[in-house]
């Protein structure tokens, strides 16, 4: 923390009282971040949001990074804010104000300014981000920045949100319109590309196209006339900017020029085909829902948005008819029976939803995964599962809904009917096989809540029992753990399913045995020692700091464990060392005290001696008692007879003296 309350992040110290406006996007908070070293340049702090995790991956590949015209990430840190904690970022301070603000009219820029300090500097940043495998995805009007003098203009932050949260429908390409805000993924150099062709339209007429049309108005037109048409209008261009334009807007990917290109243009530009096939129109639409498309990609998009109808309209073959007899397209029409003629006469839906999501990849290869109404990448499948479980609102799915789309194995089946996709099918196909198994394990620090961190590595650990905490690593995590214990309510375990799959991810896997074996336990006190165990091995693989606090709770909890030792001696031992060893805070000493395997088995194997010695010894005792009894009543038997026998005897002698007299 730096001095007068400012929490210090890398060379910066951020004053919460200074806020910075209109230089980043998406809704996010920023304040001046002042200088602590001579090298540091002035700057300012973006504040992340937990349910919008940042891309710390590429965040941390950028730190080290110098790319002149860009505003990377100088340093990242979770601190002290208002009155909890959370992530901020450090950027330089931008040098001027944003080229156009949304909503706003400025003067056009001209042809030559734009390609000296917009169009090759963005290629050049481009390139260079290229090279690190990461694209941008923020290129927007509003997100590029110059000085008032003039000059080259600065690309604006991109990594405090997911990928492309912050770009509006208008300046993606359609796949990436069409999705969930935080479900349009990493993406490529082509959708920065694409999204560089819509500003520079922008700034050379001075105004965002498309003005007055909601996303989904914009995206439908882009769709149903093609990006170039669309976003064009009936603005004119220079004749030089017109050509880099529409190589910007392709459709195809593959025919937008290179960053390479950018950064040298227009001598570096290579003679390309880029004039885009005009979209193959039928001469009546298909009704689904509200929409009434002519085309395939229209279509697509509108069996994926009303996904009620799409399900029927394509179960029923009228995608199938239409497509053959409306657009004159029999191959098309053939792989769309095939598709649901494979699943179409299921009667379980998740089957059907299945058969729709592959029956309009094959209506659009370009198009993302749609599932019941809304569209994603696959490799957004994180930001968009935290969206569903932290926050409110329109742009998520239900959290069942999400789950059946793994189950399914959706994503599988997308891949392998994107024919011309730029994409590794069987890739996919192994990632979402992987993805069923890990969310349906039932098993402690598996499910939906290890995909969870497993897909999001910013994602602070959300377990109830943290209280709010930022807890990022594993030390944060068990020093987070030794401030609660003490509050925590009596018999609560310190291991809940969300720690134990914050711990699974962060280990990679290699205590999954132990975290099971917690679940697995016969009792409680069970439970508390292998869970000790689990802390145990944490606190070895880090530092060994003590952890009394914790130790004494688990100690508490695991209690019965030491009084359950056979041997007298041992029990009464395990049961008056265990408060001194849980309050030193000396977990494996803990565990080795309530849970030593040899231990343990010798006291199993002397108390089942001891019983079968117990046993035998009542065997014989019982033996005796039974033959002392036996040969009691044999002598009663015995005497009985001789009795008879001798007043026999006396009766006959009667009888005879009787007679004699």
């Amino acid at each position: 923390m730096a001095s007068g309350g400012q929490p210090r992040v890398g060379n910066h110290a951020v004053d919460p009282l200074a806020p910075v406006r209109g230089m980043v996007g998406g809704g996010l908070a920023a304040f001046a971040a002042r200088p602590l070293a001579a090298d540091a340049p002035p700057g300012l702090a973006v504040v992340c949001r937990t349910h919008l995790p940042p891309r710390l991956r590429a965040i941390e590949r950028l730190a080290t990074e110098e790319i002149p015209g860009l505003m990377r990430p100088l340093a990242q840190d979770i601190v002290a804010w208002e009155g909890g904690e959370q992530r901020l970022i450090v950027y330089p301070l931008p040098p001027g104000p944003a080229l156009l603000p949304a909503g706003e009219r400025r003067a056009p820029l001209r042809e030559g300014d734009l390609i000296q300090n917009v169009v090759r500097p963005v290629g050049a940043v481009l390139l260079a981000l290229a090279d690190l495998g990461i694209p941008h995805r923020g290129i927007r009007p509003d997100n590029l920045f110059r000085a008032a003098a003039g000059g080259p203009a600065m690309l604006g932050e991109a990594w405090a949100l997911p990928a492309a949260f912050a770009q509006p429908a208008l300046v993606e390409p359609p796949a990436s319109a069409l999705c969930l805000p935080a479900g349009r993924g990493e993406g490529t150099v082509a959708d920065d590309l694409y999204a560089l062709g819509v500003t520079l339209v922008a700034l050379a007429t001075g105004q965002w196209p498309m003005a007055g049309l909601d996303d989904a108005a914009a995206t439908r037109l882009k769709l149903e006339r093609g990006s170039l048409v669309a976003v064009l209008a009936d603005q004119r261009l220079p004749g030089g900017l017109v050509t880099l334009v529409r190589g910007l807007l392709a459709e195809d990917p593959d025919h937008r020029p290179s960053p390479a290109e950018l950064a040298g243009w227009p001598g570096s530009a290579r003679t390309r085909s880029v004039s885009a096939r005009p979209i193959r129109k039928a001469s009546r639409p298909l009704p689904i829902g509200p929409a009434e498309p002519r085309d395939t990609r229209s279509l697509a998009a509108a069996l994926g948005l009303h996904w009620a109808e799409g399900v029927a309209a394509a179960r029923s073959g009228a995608v199938a008819v239409w497509v053959e007899r409306a657009l004159g397209d029999g191959q098309l029409a053939a792989r769309l029976r095939a598709a649901v003629d494979e699943e179409g006469k299921a009667a379980d839906p998740l089957v059907l939803d299945t058969m729709l999501c592959r029956t309009i990849a094959l209506l659009d290869p370009r198009a993302p995964l749609f599932w019941r109404g809304a569209a994603l990448m696959p490799d957004a499948l994180g930001p968009v599962l935290v969206q569903t479980l932290l926050a409110r609102g329109e742009h998520r799915l239900a959290l069942g809904d999400l789950e059946d789309l793994i189950d399914s194995l959706a994503i599988g089946r997308w891949a392998a009917a994107c024919g011309d996709r730029h994409a590794d099918p069987a890739a996919l196909e192994r990632m979402a096989r992987q993805y069923r198994l890990i969310r349906r394990s039932a098993a402690l620090g598996a499910g939906t809540e290890r995909l969870l961190y497993l897909l999001n590595p910013a994602l602070p650990c959300l377990s109830p029992l943290l209280g709010g905490r930022m807890v990022t690593t594993l030390p944060a995590l068990l020093r987070a753990l030794e401030e609660i214990a003490p509050g925590l309510p009596a018999a609560t375990l310190p291991l809940d399913r969300h720690i134990a799959a914050f711990i699974g991810v962060q280990v990679e896997g290699r205590l999954d045995a132990e975290l099971a074996a917690v679940a697995e336990a016969g009792s409680p006190a069970e439970a508390a020692v292998a869970a000790i165990g689990v802390f145990a091995l944490l606190q070895r693989m880090h530092a060994g700091t003590a952890m009394p606090a914790l130790g004494r709770v688990l100690g508490d909890l695991a209690a019965p464990m030491a009084r359950s030792w056979h041997e007298t001696a041992r029990r009464e031992w395990a049961v008056a060392e265990l408060s001194r060893i849980a309050a030193s805070g000396d977990l494996a000493a803990l565990h080795a005290l309530l849970a030593d395997p040899a231990l343990r088995q010798r006291d199993r194997a002397g108390f089942a001696a001891a019983s079968a010695a117990a046993a035998e010894a009542a065997r014989a005792i019982a033996a005796i008692t039974a033959a002392r009894g036996q040969r009691a009543a044999e002598a009663a038997r015995i005497g009985g007879r001789i009795a008879q026998g001798t007043g026999l005897v006396v009766l006959a002698l009667t009888l005879l003296a009787v007679a004699g007299s």
